[in-house]
């Protein structure tokens, strides 16, 4: 443990030498994931996750060893089900919506080697493109003054968030194979207050992210 104290100087010596080494280096790709997608309600609901998948193209610009930009332009599925949505209905319900979503995240990449940790962080924007919607045969809706979200059409409305990532980088020359965990978290609702019974909607979810990097 000593011996890790008096080296850990060195290290974030070395990583400051690296942050200053003036690289220039662009690269254009393809990123692919799946992540588990949900919704979390106001008043609460029991739901469950959808598997969605996500599809896209990426750029990465480093200007130096340690600190990176990436832009992600892709099409992602999100959603969610719900096992019972009322005492007198039966059977899975589920919302799928797919989304064209575009993030641009920091990226800190640790050390000189092949393999380099990483870890990323930054905003995302999604445009909802289209949604399908199962609900189970014997459903009723309800008469009451606002609307449910079951069998109600969701309008257009951009959502925004957050999205958090760790992981690795793989250089191999001109070729960086890119892996890491994410999480989403929505800042603002799919519905807006007062349109329907639910007063908050945001997304959430967690999964795993692949990408392939060329340099030029």
């Amino acid at each position: 443990m000593l011996t890790l104290l008096l080296l850990f100087p060195a290290f974030l010596a070395a990583q400051a030498a690296d942050s200053t080494e003036v690289i220039n280096r662009f690269q254009l790709g393809l990123v692919f994931g799946q992540m588990d997608h949900e919704v979390s309600f106001t008043p609460s609901e029991t739901v469950t996750a959808i598997r969605g998948s996500e599809l896209g193209v990426a750029l990465r610009y480093f200007d130096n060893k340690l600190v990176g930009f990436q832009a992600e332009l892709s099409y992602v599925e999100a959603g969610w089900g719900e096992e019972e949505i009322d005492t007198a209905s039966t059977g899975l319900y589920e919302r799928k919506t797919q989304y064209l979503e575009f993030q641009i995240l920091t990226q800190f990449s640790f050390g000189r080697g092949a393999i380099q940790p990483m870890l990323q962080a930054g905003p995302y924007f999604s445009f909802p493109l289209n949604e399908q919607e199962t609900l189970p045969s014997d459903y009723v809706a309800p008469e009451t003054s606002l609307p449910l979200i079951y069998g109600f059409e969701f309008p257009f409305r951009p959502n925004y968030g957050l999205r958090i990532g760790a992981g690795l980088n793989i250089e191999l020359g001109p070729v960086t194979v890119q892996l890491d965990g994410r999480y989403l978290i929505g800042f603002n609702d799919l519905l807006k207050t007062g349109t329907t019974f639910t007063a908050t909607s945001r997304r959430a979810g967690i999964g795993g992210h692949t990408g392939l990097f060329y340099a030029f």
